[in-house]
């Protein structure tokens, strides 16, 4: 919010952990190369105190949360992770590089359509840290 309110214009990506009532569906789906498969991510949207809030929406997300695992999303219990834990965030980074370039937000009074290109990605903790190096590999390289 607080970039924002100096007149830049702000996304944050999480995972699509829960309902977020304030958020709708885009009704826009990527597909993306994740392990030895194509996954498609879906991305839901709200539009709170200047920032764009998007939600990256697949089943390996929301299961982690309903049914058997009772809200725990790294691991089954402290100290254990999942086994799917590199995909799941290997999933995250990529559909956050998608995001700017496919979705066509506009529920700012100052912005709209896709962020586009010329966007400045700020990778926070260990689930994001692929995105330096997918941004470079896989975009950089093609001239993006």
């Amino acid at each position: 919010p607080a970039l924002a309110a100096r007149g830049h214009r702000v996304m944050t990506i999480s995972p699509r952990y829960d309902q977020y009532k304030d958020a709708w569906d885009t009704s826009v789906a990527v597909e993306i190369k994740d392990g030895d498969s194509i996954e498609i991510v879906h991305f839901f949207h709200c539009y709170k105190r200047g920032v764009d809030r998007v939600f990256v929406d697949h089943p390996m997300f929301l299961e982690k949360v309903w049914g058997k695992t009772a809200s725990k999303i790294y691991g089954p219990k402290a100290g254990l992770d999942y086994l799917d834990n590199e995909l799941r965030f290997s999933l995250l980074c990529q559909a956050a590089l998608e995001a700017p370039r496919v979705l066509n937000l506009n529920s700012s009074n100052y912005f709209s359509g896709p962020y586009g290109e010329d966007v400045l990605f700020i990778a926070n903790d260990w689930h994001t840290a692929l995105i330096p190096c997918y941004l470079k590999s896989m975009y950089q390289s093609r001239g993006i």
